[in-house]
């Protein structure tokens, strides 16, 4: 009986640790440490896909779009997550959408930060502007970004964000 009160105990602390986890700000070393992987970029896509119907037919959204370059590039970026996190959490059929995609907002902002980000470099060194990736910066994430160019351009141009 003893063993099953303490897994119990056990269990529950766990699954508080992990809410906590996912309510807690964001910090710089989350979005600068954040990798976008092949497995993520399917759920964001997925979730993006719906996500995306839902913002251009909701009124919510036509003075307060929940993607712009801008917006991505305004301030400070942990800022930025937390505020997409929030959007997303607070509005049912953004979080269904995460649901559905088994994402969630918590990774699809860390995703979505890195991405633009990770797409917006690429774009300056294709362009010429900058010979490298400056030193600091995930080169990995732009080389992700160079390997999935199409559908990444294709995405963000379906939330908003265009070059």
């Amino acid at each position: 009986m003893r063993r099953v009160i303490a897994l119990s105990i056990l269990a529950l602390l766990l699954g508080q640790t992990s809410l906590v986890a996912q309510d807690a700000p964001f910090s710089v070393y989350d979005l600068a440490d954040y990798r976008l992987t092949p497995q993520v970029f399917e759920q964001f896509v997925q979730a993006s896909e719906r996500i995306a119907d839902i913002t251009e037919h909701d009124p919510a959204f036509k003075y307060a779009p929940l993607f712009t370059k801008d917006v991505a590039l305004s301030g400070d970026a942990t800022v930025v997550a937390q505020g997409l996190m929030a959007r997303l959490e607070n509005h049912a059929g953004l979080s269904a959408a995460l649901a559905a995609a088994k994402i969630t907002s918590r990774e699809y902002a860390k995703f979505a930060i890195g991405l633009v980000a990770a797409h917006l470099a690429h774009g300056f060194v294709a362009a010429g502007v900058l010979q490298r990736v400056p030193e600091g910066a995930p080169t990995i994430n732009v080389a992700f970004v160079g390997a999935h160019e199409a559908e990444v351009a294709a995405v963000l141009a379906k939330l908003g964000v265009q070059d």
